[in-house]
């Protein structure tokens, strides 16, 4: 009984993705097996084959973020973070972006795997006009000997200086090892 619940979520993301996939298409194939393989009590082994089935659809996607968001102090690791009540900084006060991306390239080299990537920054006022902007702000380099699908990014930005207003971050992520982009923006006030 306790693999029935198991075996059912795996059949029917098996139904999802199947419906959405072609034949040829992996992660729709991922779901059979992880489902029989649940139900003879190979609870590993079907981990396993749904972790390729997401990681195929991890490699053909895009790159996108799960999250972006301010948050009050630097984070203790992936999804420990405390996000902050409000947009609304003090001048000189330092903002700490959290950030998890997704879908960007590993790549095996020396029996590891290997991720980078490489973010730009733009600063804009209410208006839309850019008060500031730095390629190459920030470096995400991960090495690892799984192709990680829990990461996170932090940006630390010190914006001391700037007068009292409303503005915008972006920040755009290049991938590195794949041709990937992905941008976010944070509206938030210096008051």
């Amino acid at each position: 009984m306790k693999h029935a619940a198991l075996v059912v979520a795996l059949v029917l993301l098996g139904a999802g993705l199947a419906g959405t996939a072609s034949a040829e298409d992996a992660p729709a194939q991922g779901a059979a097996p992880a489902a029989s393989e649940a139900e003879a009590a190979k609870n590993l082994e079907a981990l396993e084959s749904m972790r390729k089935a997401r990681l195929k659809v991890w490699d053909e996607g895009p790159l996108l973020f799960r999250r972006a968001l301010f948050v009050a102090d630097s984070p203790g690791g992936f999804g420990i973070y405390n996000a902050r009540p409000d947009t609304v900084f003090k001048p000189g006060e330092k903002l700490v972006i959290y950030a998890e991306p997704v879908g960007f390239k590993w790549q095996n080299k020396d029996g590891l795997e290997h991720a980078l990537l490489v973010a730009d920054l733009v600063l804009r006022a209410e208006d839309g006009n850019v008060v500031a902007s730095q390629e190459s702000f920030g470096e995400f380099r991960f090495d690892s000997h799984e192709q990680n699908m829990e990461v996170m990014a932090v940006l630390t930005i010190d914006f001391t200086g700037a007068p009292p207003g409303k503005y915008v971050v972006e920040c755009t992520f290049r991938d590195q090892m794949g041709d990937k982009s992905a941008k976010f923006a944070l509206p938030f006030e210096i008051k």
